[in-house]
């Protein structure tokens, strides 16, 4: 385990690189969601379609999926997880500013295709700092504040918000130039605060891997041997439960906007707010459920609340009122915190961490296409043929599928497994 964790001061190395690495992903999907939460602005200015607006999200999701797999891979193999993360995320800022200058749906599905080429590594990457850099006590609560809690504050509470108002002040070519600056600061505070971490020693897991023995190689992972993790029952649990996830999260995410404000009769500022409980939601929740999972395991935690997650989808459809649409989605929105579980903590525990990143992307692959290439697109097809409010109904489908898959799980919390153990 990397240096630091001892640290008694007040602000020792864990919670500056978990800081450092909520802030890398959080602002990665602040810039991925910019343009669904823009939508209304952009789709009537580039006279896009629903099923346009899903294209839209599934062709950056197609390059964010092969790109955080070969990214990943490639920090397993090279052990510079630190110098490709300042990398990609110079670039995904780069051209999250040039979205701006997109005059068509082809000039806009090119430039968000080549930015999610940059982005798609940085979620397995900042895990891994996660995983190989927190005590084991605090280790999901970690990965669920890397995950679910930065993408709450940052994409989806302040999200809605910020960029509507600076739209409205803008307009959302300039909010889009506007993104650029963000970025390039958490580069440098990854470049001045974060440690390499070292995959090969990491406090709490050795005794919880499963199915998978240490590779013999001393000089990284080797691309041979990382194809050893498709062996494992929880990775291959994974990679499909994220399909069914990623279609209701991110398919969600992209037509709630525009079905609150075509369907729903909201104003922009109203819907905003509306948007800003997701985030709310996803800070609560993605603090509260990883925690409990340290307490009471990873495979019910994931279980419970991905039936909960069908509130939310639901509460749109059935209802014109703000407040209890914001309820309904605060409560079904819980589902965002298992996403630190099946992402991050489960697979950390399940295989042999050098292989972390590997693992992680090859489930963030699965669910981006699944979930977004081909589940968000047939919400937008479903939008056009039938309605907004199908692609609602579809969501909530989706994560009723999502709960079933979810009893193939193995528990793998350190803490649990620890209590089990004495007690035979």
């Amino acid at each position: 385990m990397a240096s630091g964790l001892s640290e008694k001061r007040f602000w020792p190395y864990e919670n500056k690189m978990v800081a450092v690495c909520m802030l890398c992903f959080g602002f990665a999907m602040f810039d991925r969601f910019a343009v669904t939460n823009l939508s209304p602005f952009i789709m009537e200015d580039l006279n896009m379609t629903n099923a346009e607006l899903g294209k839209i999200m599934a062709v950056f999701s197609l390059s964010w999926a092969f790109s955080g797999y070969f990214g990943s891979l490639l920090s397993d193999v090279m052990s510079h997880k630190k110098r490709v993360l300042v990398v990609v995320v110079l670039l995904f800022s780069v051209f999250s500013g040039m979205t701006g200058v997109a005059r068509s749906f082809a000039a806009l599905a090119v430039i968000r295709f080549v930015m999610g080429m940059f982005e798609g590594p940085i979620f397995p990457i900042s895990q891994a700092f996660t995983l190989a850099q927190s005590s084991p006590a605090r280790r999901g609560l970690n990965m669920g504040l890397v995950s679910t809690t930065s993408m709450g504050v940052i994409a989806n509470l302040a999200g809605p918000i910020v960029l509507i108002a600076l739209c409205q002040a803008f307009g959302w070519r300039m909010t889009f130039f506007l993104t650029l600056l963000p970025g390039l600061i958490v580069a440098w505070l990854i470049f001045k605060v974060l440690k390499e971490p070292d995959m090969s020693n990491i406090e709490g897991v050795t005794h919880t891997v499963q199915h998978i023995k240490s590779a013999r190689d001393t000089i990284g992972a080797s691309l041979k041997n990382s194809f050893v993790i498709f062996k494992n029952r929880n990775v291959r649990t994974s990679m499909v439960f994220s399909s069914f996830i990623i279609s209701w999260n991110v398919g969600t995410l992209t037509f709630a906007p525009v079905y609150l404000v075509s369907d729903k009769g909201f104003g922009p500022t109203q819907m905003s707010f509306v948007m800003a409980v997701f985030g709310a939601g996803a800070v609560v929740w993605g603090m509260l459920v990883p925690s409990l999972s340290d307490r009471y395991g990873r495979k019910p935690m994931i279980i419970i609340f991905s039936l909960l997650s069908v509130v939310s989808p639901l509460g749109l459809i059935f209802s014109s009122s703000a407040v209890v649409i914001s309820v309904c989605v605060f409560i079904g929105w819980s589902g965002s915190g298992v996403f630190a579980l099946y992402q991050a903590a489960v697979l950390g525990e399940s295989i042999d961490p050098k292989y972390a990143s590997t693992a992680m992307a090859s489930v963030q692959f699965t669910g981006e296409i699944g979930g977004c290439v081909i589940g968000v697109a047939v919400a937008g097809v479903l939008a056009d043929a039938y309605g907004l409010q199908a692609t609602m109904i579809f969501t909530a489908c989706c994560m009723i599928v999502a709960t079933l898959v979810a009893f193939a799980y193995y528990e793998t919390a350190p803490l649990v497994l620890a209590r089990r153990k004495s007690s035979t």
